[in-house]
């Protein structure tokens, strides 16, 4: 015959006090800087976008982003391949980074200015 010995056994009165829902143990922020460099990663998945400046030149404004609170304002300044028909192809962008930020932060994306700031190089040709 086998004896069992009884273990340590928790009863509901005895179980610690659950932890508090995760929204209320702190917060997450997301820094101006790295929600502007997920918005130029995302412009540079659009075939038509050739460069996206995160710096600016004298006469130029630099990508950017804003902050605050859930919601956030985009600006990007793009150089797109020519010829490409912009109207058709800046919606196609604002839409993508759009809705890449707003998957990847959480964030609301309020406003997305874009500055098609030089047409270079080939569509066809890439370069």
């Amino acid at each position: 015959m086998t004896a069992v010995t009884p273990g340590r056994v928790t009863v509901p009165a005895q179980r610690p006090a659950p932890l508090s829902a995760p929204e209320r143990r702190g917060r997450t922020e997301i820094a101006d800087r790295a929600v502007a460099k997920i918005a130029c990663c995302a412009a540079r998945e659009v075939p038509e976008v050739r460069d996206v400046r995160m710096g600016g030149s004298p006469w130029a404004r630099p990508s950017a982003a804003r902050v605050r609170g859930e919601q956030a304002s985009l600006r990007l300044n793009v150089s797109m391949a020519y010829p490409t028909p912009l109207h058709a192809a800046v919606a196609r962008l604002r839409e993508h980074v759009i809705r890449r930020v707003e998957h990847q932060t959480g964030l609301e994306v309020r406003r997305l200015d874009i500055v098609v700031s030089e047409l270079g190089g080939d569509l066809a040709w890439g370069g």
